[in-house]
């Protein structure tokens, strides 16, 4: 099949009239601060609350604090999360830095959305960041 210059100048044109797409890594963004994981995802983006995790990738132990309620249900009925989710951490006997690896599987919502395979980001914090078990 051979393409005429004008055919793929005018696909690329509407590629890019569309804006800008959803990126799960870039847009959903991970921070610790005063013992707790901030998971901020953007309007038009929700999380699947089965598909979320936290492991500990360093020395120690850790353990997450009560996972928020779900906000709601998607097209296929699986509990899910929009905005910012946060999740308590208590650690014990963490080894500075605190390596984390948090799992998320993001969906777009409204007629064209999709949903993506869950995601596995690495998070390096330091060790205040994460609130330590009381003995």
């Amino acid at each position: 099949m051979k393409w005429h210059p004008g055919v793929l100048t005018v696909c690329l044109s509407v590629l890019l009239q569309a804006g800008p797409a959803f990126d799960p890594v870039k847009d959903v963004v991970l921070s610790v601060s005063g013992g707790s994981l901030m998971v901020k995802v953007p309007k038009g983006v929700h999380l699947k609350t089965h598909s979320f995790g936290v492991v500990l990738g360093s020395p120690g132990t850790l353990r997450l604090g009560t996972l928020p309620p779900p906000v709601g249900q998607d097209e296929a009925g699986d509990p899910i999360w929009r905005g910012t989710v946060q999740v308590e951490l208590q650690g014990k006997g963490l080894a500075e830095p605190v390596q984390l690896w948090i799992t998320y599987q993001p969906c777009t919502e409204g007629p064209e959305g999709m949903c993506f395979l869950p995601v596995k980001r690495h998070l390096v914090v330091p060790l205040g960041a994460v609130a330590s078990e009381r003995p």
